[in-house]
């Protein structure tokens, strides 16, 4: 379906102002005629009155703005006043016809409404407030130990009770990091030296972890140890060791100088060469690439790019602390990869939240955090508004044992057949075959539960409620809805009253072709060959297939059996496009090209001049067609006018405003 709101800008711009003379037009009588007012009644129609301000915004909104409707002349207002009752017209005719009745119209406006208002819905419900809890989590690091049980290729009661008798020591008093040691599943638990060694795996925050690790380690106060909870990985016991403020991402370079005997060598090299750096004597960025051995940034003049203080080694993180100005030069930082100079070369300032916004939606959209949400969302909605399910119905009617059984049998049921009722939600009544179709919409549908399919269509329904609800109550949202039922039924109805009722009725168009005929003729055309393709290489051998034996069969033969080069006929005009006017002046059989046309390649061979003719009735349909649906399109209107009583007042126009459109 052509998008309504194209087609009701479409329809008003198109000229189709007829009976503006005579009984439609009325003089400027009455008390209703006072310029200066915006309740100044411009036009009726079925006791229905359009106003100044109606007539202003809508012609606002044709011409894209207040400004240029307020640049607009006199006479286009007038002209604007005719099209709009016109358009005003169609939408009552529709209505007066039940098309706002018929289910194609109102499941089309339904999935607009949708559309239109659930992107904002489930922003302010699910992805902002989750956004909105990583921001203000990303502030704070925090210092974590974790106990790991694995529950991959094992029975998962007794991994449960082998993390109870952990829990069970540390409320007895020993060492979280001891028993990390003996009995954490994570490897890196006995790895000394690593992160992770003893269970200790240093400040996190949020963003870098498994929600429920995540949840839990913001949740506790230092010192705290958390219950047991599962993850993907397994069962956990985390605690807490503290906290600090992160800092937002700075850029860094740095030279390394690994220790090779006594450390005092290293140490006093980069001494002496930073008393350089910092006298001026040779830049930062030399003596990292002639110096460093780091080799993956020392190529680089020593930089390391934007770095996140909280995961460097916390002596460097201290020497970064500690370096306010970019431009600064640290003292030397021992690691245990070697001695350091480092220098501050950037800083970013961290982002507000709507600055932030559009990163951190992306980072949750796609995270089981944000599906909870929409999930506990929905199952809050659906507490407040009356729900019923009938499984026993459902389950009968699909053959199915229970709920835990899989949903797949639903799809077996018989489309054509009577599908029963099983769910209601608020004053909405759902279908077997409803059901069934949100089995085939969702991902992972074949292996859902009945019980899993219920849940997940009643938070779809649920959502889709409270989207109807937003959209009626929001008034940018019940305009735009307004406009989109009006363009929804204006087509709907052009379709069957207007375009589909011409172009079926073959008298009128065979008496429009014969009234016009002398204008449906060819102009001089030059019928010619196209060959086309990607590259001109590939257009290269039918070229030279075509001067060696100048036959046209041996190039079409060629594009028949490749599916890089198609060929067509063009018919060439004074009006074709610039890339095909050279065939114009060329002689019959004459080649040309290939020559680059936008994304393309053109190989083109003339074949003749036609001279010009009339054209048959149906050479000419498509423009007979096009004639006789504007002629009918003002009959139509004629009748609308009449049987509406429709009036205009073009006396009592005001010149053209500057009031904004309503989507300004």
């Amino acid at each position: 379906m052509v998008a309504p709101r194209t087609a009701i800008t479409a329809l008003l711009l198109t000229g189709l102002c007829v009976g503006c003379s005579g009984p439609q037009q009325a003089g400027n009588p009455g008390t209703e005629a006072t310029s200066s007012s915006e309740n100044t009644v411009v036009a009726r129609y079925a006791g229905t009155a359009i106003t100044q301000a109606e007539l202003d915004s809508a012609f606002a909104e044709s011409t894209g703005g207040g400004e240029n409707a307020a640049d607009s002349s006199r006479s286009a207002y007038r002209d604007f006043l005719d099209q709009y009752l016109n358009f005003r017209l169609k939408v009552r005719a529709a209505h007066d016809a039940g098309l706002d009745t018929l289910p194609s119209i109102r499941q089309d406006i339904q999935s607009y409404r949708q559309k239109l208002a659930r992107p904002t819905l489930l922003r302010e419900e699910v992805y902002e407030p989750a956004a909105r809890t990583l921001y203000e989590r990303q502030k704070e690091a925090v210092d974590v130990s974790h106990i790991l049980i694995r529950t991959s290729n094992r029975d998962t009661l007794s991994a449960y009770r082998t993390a109870q008798s952990i829990a069970d020591s540390l409320d007895q008093g020993l060492p979280f990091a001891e028993l990390a040691y003996r009995n954490s599943e994570d490897p890196s638990a006995r790895k000394k030296g690593e992160r992770g060694f003893r269970g200790r795996l240093g400040h996190i925050r949020a963003g870098q972890i498994v929600a429920p690790f995540e949840e839990r380690m913001y949740a506790l106060e230092p010192g705290e140890t958390s219950d047991i909870f599962r993850t993907k990985y397994g069962y956990h016991i985390l605690k807490v060791h503290g906290r600090r403020p992160t800092e937002p991402p700075i850029r860094l370079s740095h030279i390394l100088r690994r220790s090779e005997g006594t450390s005092g060598g290293a140490r006093q090299f980069l001494d002496s060469l930073r008393t350089e750096i910092v006298n001026g004597e040779v830049a930062f960025s030399a003596a990292a690439k002639e110096h460093s051995q780091h080799r993956q940034s020392a190529s680089k003049g020593g930089t390391l790019g934007d770095i996140n203080p909280e995961t460097l080694p916390d002596p460097l993180r201290k020497a970064v602390a500690s370096m306010d100005t970019v431009g600064t030069v640290s003292g030397i930082v021992k690691t245990r990869f070697g001695h350091h100079l480092l220098k501050l070369t950037g800083r970013q300032e961290r982002q507000s939240f709507k600055e932030a916004y559009d990163s951190l939606k992306d980072r949750v959209s796609d995270q089981p955090r944000a599906e909870r949400r929409k999930a506990n969302f929905a199952r809050d909605v659906r507490a407040e508004v009356r729900v019923t399910v009938d499984t026993t119905r459902l389950l009968d009617a699909a053959n199915i044992a229970s709920t835990d059984s899989l949903a797949r049998p639903l799809l077996a049921t018989d489309p054509a057949g009577v599908s029963p009722d099983v769910a209601t939600l608020g004053d909405s009544t759902y279908t077997l075959r409803q059901m069934a179709r949100h089995l085939t919409q969702t991902d992972g549908g074949a292996q859902m539960t009945v019980g899993a399919l219920i849940e997940s269509f009643l938070n779809e329904k649920a959502i889709q409620y409270v989207v109807t609800r937003r959209a009626q109550r929001d008034p940018s949202l019940a305009e735009a809805m307004k406009k989109y039922r009006e363009g929804a039924l204006l087509f709907r109805y052009m379709q069957d009253s207007v375009w589909t009722a011409a172009t079926q009725d073959s008298a009128g168009l065979r008496a429009t072709y014969r009234r016009n005929q002398d204008q449906y003729r060819f102009s001089e055309r030059v019928r010619t060959i196209v060959f086309r393709a990607p590259s001109d290489t590939l257009l290269q051998p039918y070229k030279a297939a075509y001067d060696e034996d100048r036959s046209l069969q041996t190039p079409l033969s060629a594009s028949a059996e490749d599916s890089l080069v198609s060929a067509d006929t063009v018919y060439v005009t004074d009006q074709s496009a610039e890339v095909y006017q050279p065939v114009r002046s060329a002689d019959d059989r004459e080649a040309i090209g290939p020559t680059a046309q936008e994304d393309e390649w053109l190989f083109m061979i003339r074949d003749t001049r036609l001279p010009p003719r009339p054209k048959t009735f149906e050479e000419a349909r498509n423009s007979v067609v096009q004639d006789y649906q504007e002629a009918y399109e003002q009959t139509v209107i004629r009748q609308l006018r009449n049987r509406y009583d429709a009036q205009t007042y073009p006396d009592r126009l005001r010149p053209p405003s500057r009031a904004p459109s309503p989507t300004s």
